[in-house]
């Protein structure tokens, strides 16, 4: 089903002509999941993102659907099982994003450690039993020979043993981007690109709608909605602002930065969860991916501005301090970053505790007196349960509000745009027949497979508009049906939307983005008719992104 650039304009005039039952405001993973939600039960619904989505904190995280094992060392054993839940959910709804792996934990005997070998194999147990783990993927011990033979890299003094258990790789901003491409499906009107600029009040001084901008052309227009959902992260406080709804400051951002070097640098045979090494209660999650490797997090209390953090020289040294402890051999410099990003967590402030790693990662759902609510918090792997809260008062209040009722219906079952695939090494035989199809359309075998791993089950469609378009010639043809799909079914506007969030290009194949930019740009040059101006625009837009990301700006 279409989801473009016309699709966009078309809802931005159904947007300003036709009352909602709910506006969401936010585009990330919270905003996405509930769009969804609602969709499903029938609501007419619109969600309106001020940039692209999931361009904050949605396509900053460590890009795992994790069970929380961090979160035994808090004692949140309810958080635990919760997510863990949710987690099994989002794999069965979108097994060609989220990808079960095993995750290894060297346990070391150094002061401050987070685990020792009894706490580890407590927690492990304890966390295969809430997460409700098949026996495949139960989690086991190596010895010390053992866990070198596999993990060569690691430290070796006072490495005792290690853990292995079930954790989940994945790309936060694909699953964003899969949930609105079923929200459209179940007819929510979205729109990126477009913000609230002040709120619509009726004559009892509650909320009733939105003063919008679409930010591409600086038209202004009026939203009307029954109920108003503040879904948007770390902007929670500001937009209740915003609303006149009050100014207690409710969230606490904290920020998190990870650094990609390549394979050969730092080279580890699956993903890897260790302490800092530092006695500072944070730990690193160290993951290969596509020929790169990942790690981080800084997890800092963050007070600068919220619409642009980035990764500070303090970050890097604290960040190659701590790898090259743990991998000594490695002697990492900033030079070998490739790559980089920063985001925040919209944790809750009420939460608590001095340490920003500490503080609970559970979510709020509160109701100004304005009648705006506000979704706040929470993580990744809970936006299903999330959104699920959330429609369960939205609903509560339409009735109050208009009498209307809506049909109940279980999301746990509602497969992610491109989910139609079997699971686990299922998957692998899927993709390696479905790529046989993209084969005959001239696609190499990588290219084919490349396609399918991404797209899921929505690589026919790819397959089959390969005979329907002229291919540029300055593109190869696997580049150019990723890019035309995405135009098509995926509302890319930008450049930047296309190697940032559509795909994981700037991040773990910057060469490749510097081999076809200029392509990219003029097909989409083309494509929209941009004048000089625009494209000029486009241009530096997306070489500040790649700037950012290499950190050749610091």
């Amino acid at each position: 089903m279409a989801f473009s650039a016309k699709t966009r304009q078309e809802n931005i005039e159904k947007l300003k002509s036709t009352p909602l039952d709910l506006l969401i405001i936010g585009g990330g993973i919270t905003g996405a999941g509930i769009t969804v939600e609602a969709g499903a039960k029938g609501l007419a619904n619109g969600l309106i993102e001020m940039g692209d989505f999931a361009s904050g904190t949605s396509s900053r995280s460590t890009k795992l659907i994790h069970g929380g094992l961090r979160y035994l060392k808090q004692f949140d054993v309810e958080n635990v099982a919760e997510v863990s839940r949710e987690r099994e959910i989002i794999y069965k709804n979108a097994a060609h994003i989220v990808h079960p792996t095993p995750m290894i934990l060297p346990i070391y005997n150094e002061q401050g450690a987070s685990f020792s070998s009894f706490s580890a194999e407590v927690a492990l147990k304890l966390y295969d039993e809430l997460s409700d783990v098949q026996e495949e993927y139960k989690n086991y011990f190596l010895d010390k020979e053992s866990t070198l033979e596999r993990e060569p890299a690691l430290k070796k003094e006072d490495l005792l043993q290690a853990g292995v258990y079930l954790d989940y790789t994945s790309d936060d901003a694909r699953i964003t981007t899969e949930l609105m491409k079923k929200a459209n499906e179940f007819g929510s009107v979205i729109a990126n690109y477009v913000k609230a600029v002040d709120f619509i009040f009726d004559d009892q001084q509650k909320v009733a709608g939105v003063k919008a901008q679409d930010v591409l052309t600086g038209e202004q227009f009026d939203i009307k909605a029954d109920i108003i959902m503040n879904a948007t992260g770390p902007w929670s406080d500001e937009t209740r602002e915003k609303s006149e709804a009050d100014s207690e400051q409710r969230m606490r951002p904290t920020k998190g930065v990870h650094l990609v070097v390549p394979e050969e640098r730092l080279h580890v045979n699956g993903p890897i969860y260790t302490d800092s090494s530092f006695s500072d209660n944070r730990m690193l999650f160290i993951i290969p991916r596509n020929g790169k490797t990942y790690f981080g997090t800084t997890d800092t209390d963050y007070t600068g501005d919220i619409n642009h953090p980035t990764v500070s020289q303090e970050d890097i040294e604290y960040l190659l301090k701590a790898i090259n402890y743990r991998f000594p051999e490695a002697k990492l410099t900033v030079t070998d970053i490739e790559a980089s990003w920063a985001g925040l967590r919209p944790l809750i402030a009420e939460s608590g505790g001095k340490n920003p790693s500490a503080v609970s990662r559970g979510s709020s759902l509160t109701e100004s007196e304005n009648g705006l609510i506000t979704i706040a918090g929470g993580k990744l792997t809970d936006y299903r349960k999330m959104a699920e809260g959330s429609l369960k008062l939205i609903s509560k209040r339409l009735k109050e509000k208009t009498g209307k009722e809506y049909p109940e219906v279980d999301t746990k079952v509602v497969k992610l745009s491109g989910g139609n695939v079997p699971l686990g090494s299922k998957f692998d035989d899927y993709v390696e027949e479905q790529a046989k199809k993209g084969m005959e359309t001239g696609l190499s075998k990588e290219e084919a497979e490349k396609l399918v791993r991404w797209f899921g089950s929505n690589a026919s469609e790819i397959f089959d508009r390969a005979n329907s378009f002229t291919k540029p010639a300055n593109l190869d043809l696997g580049d150019a049906l990723f890019l035309i799909y995405t135009l098509e079914n995926e509302m890319v506007l930008t450049p930047t939307d296309f190697f940032d969030r559509r795909t994981e290009s700037i991040l773990f194949d910057q060469h490749h983005v510097l081999e076809i930019k200029e392509a990219v740009v003029e097909f989409m040059a083309d494509y929209y008719q941009w004048d000089a101006a625009t494209k000029e625009k486009m241009v530096v837009e997306l070489e500040e992104t790649i700037a950012e990301a290499d950190l050749s700006n610091l």
